[in-house]
């Protein structure tokens, strides 16, 4: 949690320094005039210091009243899955608000975690928390799914919270503890919902209300050849995944050789793409290698007779193969899905 706290007056820099004695690290932000050396001298006004917050912190607790901190945020809202959670604490520390990104930024429980280190009182406003329902937003948090699309899990959050018949279907393992308010594919209402939370990295068509949630479980196995540009790297994995029907955001990371670690193409892609380049080794590549079809050629390039299929196994941790070893004009690529057992 990377927390400010900003306050203007000395009784919220009272409260301000009960809370770093729980959380250390936390930054105190206050009047030039009340900095004795504990505390970080706010850049001119408070309002010029919002874009600077919201850029460098996830959270931020304001000590002061809801109307300013309102006030004081407004055209800095973009969007609540970028947003930082946004706190508010009366001088007196008698409640924390959850004012901004209660799910998806974490507001909420930072609110409850926070009031429980001074003994305030929590607020939480969100319908599904006070109806203690887990809301499409909060399943993809607790899991580190992606959203697909925010409007679709409005709807059927609300359709939660309303008290309808919502199913879930998953292709990864969850609790259903968590989910309990959830109609689950193998029970006999499933064939009433009215929407569907679906679990899963394929896409797909639909004829009923839904929000899918894509797991970040697919791991790609890429060789190539020296000197491959980024664009052809990018053009390929998405010609792969979109054959296959798979969401871009279910990559977790890609996978290759370790005399391919240097390659700039595949940084670059990798970086693009926001996920890891996983670089493994000869050693473990050879132990797996014959499960594989190989070429000579490549073995006595680099030591090895296959390199797309036995990194992408490995990463995988030995996982599921949905495409096997495809060439596509100087580079090989194949799709796995991750074991999760």
């Amino acid at each position: 949690m990377k927390l400010a706290v900003i306050t203007l007056t000395k009784g919220g820099l009272e409260k301000a320094l009960e809370i770093k004695r729980h959380l250390k690290d936390t930054p105190i932000y206050t009047l030039g005039k009340y900095n004795d050396g504990k505390f970080k001298s706010l850049n001119g006004k408070l309002s010029d210091n919002i874009e600077y917050f919201f850029k460098n912190y996830d959270s931020l607790l304001f000590i002061m009243a809801s109307g300013i901190v309102v006030r004081l945020i407004a055209k800095h809202i973009k969007d609540k899955r970028k947003d930082p959670a946004i706190l508010v604490m009366d001088e007196g520390g008698a409640h924390i608000i959850s004012l901004l990104s209660g799910h998806i930024g974490g507001a909420n429980e930072k609110a409850i975690y926070i009031s429980g280190l001074i003994g305030a009182t929590p607020v939480i406003t969100t319908s599904s928390d006070v109806n203690d329902v887990l809301s499409v937003d909060m399943i993809g948090k607790k899991y580190d799914f992606s959203i697909e699309n925010m409007e679709d899990a409005k709807i059927v959050t609300a359709h939660i919270v309303n008290g309808k018949k919502v199913g879930i279907k998953s292709d990864v393992l969850i609790d259903e503890r968590l989910v309990k308010n959830l109609v689950f594919q193998d029970d006999e209402e499933f064939k009433n919902v009215t929407s569907l939370i679906d679990i899963t990295n394929k896409i797909k068509d639909y004829d009923i209300n839904k929000s899918v949630l894509i797991p970040r479980n697919i791991i790609l196995g890429i060789g190539c050849r020296k000197g491959m540009e980024k664009s052809r790297i990018l053009d390929a994995i998405y010609k792969a995944m979109d054959e296959d029907k798979l969401y871009i955001k279910s990559i977790k990371s890609i996978a290759t050789v370790d005399v391919k670690k240097d390659e700039a193409g595949l940084i670059d892609a990798a970086k693009e793409l926001n996920v890891p380049l996983k670089i493994i080794d000869r050693k473990d590549i050879k132990r797996v290698e014959d499960l594989f079809h190989g070429s000579e050629f490549v073995k006595k390039t680099i030591g090895v007779s296959a390199v797309s299929e036995p990194v992408g196994y490995i990463e995988s941790k030995k996982g599921k193969c949905i495409r096997k070893k495809t060439k596509m004009d100087g580079i090989t690529i194949s799709i796995w899905e991750e074991n999760n057992e």
